[in-house]
């Protein structure tokens, strides 16, 4: 068996694999999955560096075994031209952590002035609260092979004003950041419940 190594481009953390774009056959995706690690380590992460045996399954594919993470000095390519991918992944985590921040600075501001009711602050923070809970429990959950919380539930806790901490959660536990059309949901519940809250300031306005 050769060697070869690449960087992962999909993974789904719920079914535990995902694909490689080698560095060499870019017109091949390498499939992997979380047995084939040669040895217990970090839940992978896209953009990582893997060195890999190039095997073919009974099903035609070209499969990765005796997986194993690389360090930036042990890749074959300067790291700035094998990463486009994990960068602009980290870009859009950095803007959404941003944006979260800046949501609760200007719901505090709200509330502080006046405009914003201390009830509905406090269910805020409250919900996340629980938000986050059930994200960690539903990932543990998902490694112990337990009774899930549905998805329906997560997103209905998003709907309900806990969309950040369920943000920081799915990126803490590297959990549903992957899975579709779970993320494309997930931003619907975002945009729903902030036009609900600008929405009800416009009201309390009048």
């Amino acid at each position: 068996m050769k060697r070869d190594q690449g960087r992962l481009t999909e993974w789904f953390d719920e079914k535990g694999y995902g694909f490689i774009q080698s560095d060499h056959q870019k017109e091949h995706k390498v499939f992997l999955h979380i047995q084939d690690f040669a040895k217990k380590g970090p839940r992978p992460l896209i953009g990582c560096a893997l060195d890999y045996a190039v095997v073919v399954d009974a099903k035609g594919r070209i499969r990765a075994k005796d997986v194993i993470y690389l360090k930036a000095s042990q890749t074959h390519k300067p790291l700035n031209t094998r990463i486009e991918s994990f960068s602009k992944q980290n870009s859009t985590l950095d803007k959404m952590t941003i944006g979260i921040i800046l949501y609760w600075l200007i719901l505090f501001v709200l509330l502080n002035v006046g405009k914003l009711p201390q009830f509905y602050f406090l269910w805020l923070v409250l919900v996340n609260a629980i938000t986050y809970l059930a994200y960690r429990r539903d990932k543990t959950a998902s490694q112990r092979g337990k009774q899930r919380i549905p998805e329906m539930t997560l997103h209905l806790l998003a709907l309900l004003g806990g969309w950040t901490f369920a943000w920081f959660a799915q990126q803490k536990f590297r959990h549903k950041t992957q899975k579709q059309p779970f993320k494309k949901i997930f931003l619907c519940t975002v945009v729903i419940n902030i036009l609900f809250t600008i929405g009800m300031l416009i009201l309390l306005e009048q």
